[in-house]
């Protein structure tokens, strides 16, 4: 039985909530890396300006010009998965996750309030992008969401955990107090 997955560390600035530590370990090393490579490629071509060399600090500011996008998209990436994991309400070892591309399924699974966390990647009901949750299913034993943009709908089925319908409950009033998606809570799977 799955139960509720969040527990506390203490951590260098104080007490955090302990969420898929090496999947944001590995989005915070890819994050250094790039803000390695582009503070590399800003140094480099403010040198060659002085050194009266235009052609190398064109070529390097063309490189810290071409990595400033996926320096800020990873940094937005790092972010909300800090957020959904600082706001996580269930944590759930694994589920199923049917896309338009065909099923896949995620290591961990993080639901918050206001986005789910499926391996490495966050989605945010509606900020930008236009993720929005549509629907939400609590059975006994487990939940299935349906949440997508436009064309692109998605589909996740995993175990919940949560042992009474008080736990089931309080869920289902804190997704529709953040997104406005009423919860419907099924007797029966």
């Amino acid at each position: 039985m799955v139960r509720y997955n969040v527990r506390k560390i203490q951590t260098n600035s104080g007490w955090g909530v302990a969420c898929l530590n090496p999947v944001l370990a590995s989005m915070k090393k890819r994050l250094f890396i790039c803000a390695a490579i582009f503070t590399f490629s800003l140094l480099a071509a403010a040198l060659f300006i002085p050194a009266n060399r235009p052609a190398a600090a064109a070529v390097f500011g063309v490189c810290a010009a071409a990595s400033a996008a996926p320096l800020y998209r990873q940094g937005r990436r790092v972010y909300w998965t800090k957020l959904i994991c600082d706001s996580s309400l269930i944590t759930i070892p694994a589920a199923v996750v049917t896309g338009p591309g065909g099923e896949q399924s995620s290591s961990e699974t993080v639901v918050a309030t206001f986005g789910l966390l499926l391996g490495e990647k966050p989605y945010i009901w509606g900020c930008g992008k236009g993720v929005r949750l549509r629907e939400l299913k609590i059975y006994e034993r487990t939940m299935r969401l349906k949440f997508g943009d436009g064309d692109a709908l998605w589909r996740a089925e995993f175990p919940h955990g949560m042992a009474d319908g008080a736990q089931i409950a309080e869920f289902a009033e804190k997704i529709r107090y953040e997104t406005g998606v009423n919860a419907e809570i099924m007797n029966n799977e």
